[in-house]
């Protein structure tokens, strides 16, 4: 079975993730929610009680968000996008970030595309006003599309220096820092000696050891426009990340056309390809982050091959039928 990691019961998660857990009872653990990189996050503690170690994520979650939020004044991805192509100084974990971003974007031949926020900036997914539920204007979309190349992000990691040599490309990560975060909590959880815990940021769902007892933690994945607590399916594991991306996270509808926020890096509109979901298992919340989306821009065929491929990283696809398809190593 796999892993159900909810904030809060599945109270709050509703909507919001690809993944839920059934809680415990509250004596049986300690934790923090908040809202960083415009979703609910929560961590969630079952072998110590020690507050202030959830005062330190939360304190991590902000730095995070500032640093790397393409919509906040100041963090290192506003100023690479507002620099006019002149070279810009950024941390270390930045670096990183893009570097891993630029591997994924190369690895999926642009499915995973860093450079897209010309064209995700055109839409709203987020908003609660229906007037704001709009399709951009075509042209407007063709022509932010002009400005999407990767390739054109030049990263010096021996400096921290970041380039665009198309002033006109702007960076989003939102696809893919939500795992590289988590996994910088896991790591400062596991240095506090935590061995039992669970780190959900919206679809990003990233178990720290097993449960208290050494048995698996179980995480559902959410069903697509279902209920809240409503799952496709399941899985027991240990020690992982398990990340869903999917149709159902941020959309709209118009005239019964569904309208998502997993746009298609070639065309500029939604995916359409008969996915609801694909979820990622494996290691690194980083990678399952990427691969999510990556595969489901491919589709089930490449996307499946994409992940037969690599080592340690598993899949299920969720098509819009509620029908699934597992990885080789994921076989229900």
């Amino acid at each position: 079975m796999i892993i159900i990691v909810a904030m809060l019961a599945s109270l709050l998660l509703a909507g919001l993730t690809g993944c839920g857990y059934q809680a415990a009872s509250s004596s049986d653990y300690i934790d923090r929610t908040s809202f960083y990189f415009d979703t609910v996050i929560n961590v969630r503690i079952y072998d110590n009680q020690d507050e202030s170690i959830l005062d330190g994520c939360m304190e991590l979650a902000a730095y995070y968000d500032n640093l790397l939020s393409a919509s906040k004044e100041d963090s290192d991805i506003w100023k690479i996008n507002n620099s006019a192509g002149a070279p810009v100084k950024v941390s270390p974990e930045t670096i990183s970030l893009l570097d891993t971003a630029l591997y994924y974007a190369k690895l999926t031949d642009g499915a995973f595309n860093p450079a897209l926020y010309s064209v995700i900036s055109l839409w709203d997914f987020t908003s609660d006003d229906e007037k704001d539920h709009v399709v951009p204007d075509d042209a407007d979309i063709q022509k932010a599309l002009e400005h999407t190349d990767y390739n054109t992000i030049v990263v010096d990691k021996d400096n921290s220096i970041v380039t665009l040599t198309d002033p006109d490309v702007k960076i989003e990560l939102g696809a893919i820092a939500k795992g590289f975060i988590a996994d910088k909590l896991k790591e400062y959880l596991v240095q506090q000696g935590v061995r039992s815990a669970i780190i959900n940021l919206g679809g990003n769902a990233l178990l720290v050891g097993s449960k208290p007892d050494n048995t698996s933690f179980t995480v559902g994945v959410e069903k697509p426009f279902g209920n809240a607590g409503d799952y496709v399916t399941t899985v027991s594991t240990v020690d992982k990340s398990v990340v869903t991306s999917g149709v159902y996270e941020r959309y709209f509808k118009i005239d019964d056309t569904i309208y998502h926020h997993i746009l298609d890096p070639k065309t500029g509109y939604p995916v359409n390809n008969g996915l609801y979901s694909v979820t990622i298992l494996s290691s690194n919340s980083v990678d399952g982050d990427a691969l999510s989306t990556a595969c489901f821009v491919l589709g089930p065929s490449k996307g499946m091959e994409l992940i037969e491929s690599l080592d340690s990283v598993e899949a299920a696809f969720v098509y819009s039928d509620y029908s699934i398809t597992y990885s080789s190593g994921l076989t229900k």
